[in-house]
């Protein structure tokens, strides 16, 4: 049973038929591992811990700086030359304080990100480069770990969500195999409200998987790609290469 203060905390996400008590409580007893804590982590990570997920795990090496400010909207200027990891976490504090959040300041790679995921329920991943990004979906994989990548430039933004060991769908690397991705901010810029929109996207998708597992009424293995200034959302379905070296 929930106290009378969680739901009144929680009242607006419990009256969906998505959610309701039952999915509330699947997601007070999840554990998720943010790792990128730029634009698309600081604000997913804000929604989540907003949303009672019970146990969160923070991410990331860097340092705040001056052009973070332009779309990383948890942070401000106080925050300048701290580690990103220590400044959101003490901030999310402040928003739920009955979240068990954790930070760790160190960048993925191989060798730690094994050890990063094992206990969680599902994993974001709001990095920026494509050799980061294939490493994390090869750890999900190998360790059967649902994924949800996110990822924004220019004035678009694109994401999808992996389960890994479906038949019927490829993994990021299969993604990378099929079509050329450029997902950079740093040589292509970005516009701050496009990050916002991939954060809001990749931290629903989750919600309504914790929420309700297997049940959830998300798409699996689908490619989305936005056009944040034309309005315009493009779709496929990502199938499996049999080139790739991950999931075959």
């Amino acid at each position: 049973m929930l106290s009378s203060s969680e739901i009144r905390r929680y009242s607006r996400q419990l009256m969906l038929p998505q959610i309701e008590e039952e999915g509330h409580e699947n997601i007070a007893k999840s554990h998720v591992v943010i790792i990128g804590l730029g634009g698309l982590g600081s604000l997913a990570a804000r929604f989540l811990v907003g949303a009672g997920v019970g146990n969160v795990t923070l991410v990331d090496g860097d340092i705040v700086n001056i052009s973070n400010l332009q779309r990383q909207v948890t942070y401000n200027e106080m925050h300048l030359g701290g580690l990103k990891a220590k400044a959101l976490l003490n901030e999310l504090r402040k928003v739920n304080p009955s979240v068990n959040i954790k930070g760790k300041c160190i960048y993925a790679d191989r060798d730690n990100l094994p050890g990063i995921i094992q206990s969680a329920h599902c994993v974001l991943d709001c990095t920026d480069t494509l050799a980061v990004r294939k490493l994390i979906n090869q750890a999900c994989f190998f360790a059967d770990k649902p994924l949800f990548i996110a990822a924004a430039s220019g004035c678009t933004w694109q994401a999808v969500n992996l389960l890994p060991n479906q038949s019927n769908s490829g993994c990021y690397a299969c993604l990378t195999n099929t079509i050329e991705v450029r997902e950079d901010c740093v040589t292509q810029g970005v516009l701050g409200p496009v990050v916002g929109m991939a954060a809001c996207h990749q931290a629903t998708q989750v919600l309504l998987f914790l929420a309700k597992g297997s049940n959830a009424d998300i798409k699996w293995g689908q490619y989305i790609h936005c056009d944040a200034a034309q309005s315009n959302i493009r779709a496929f379905a990502l199938t499996r290469s049999i080139h790739c070296k991950v999931c075959q």
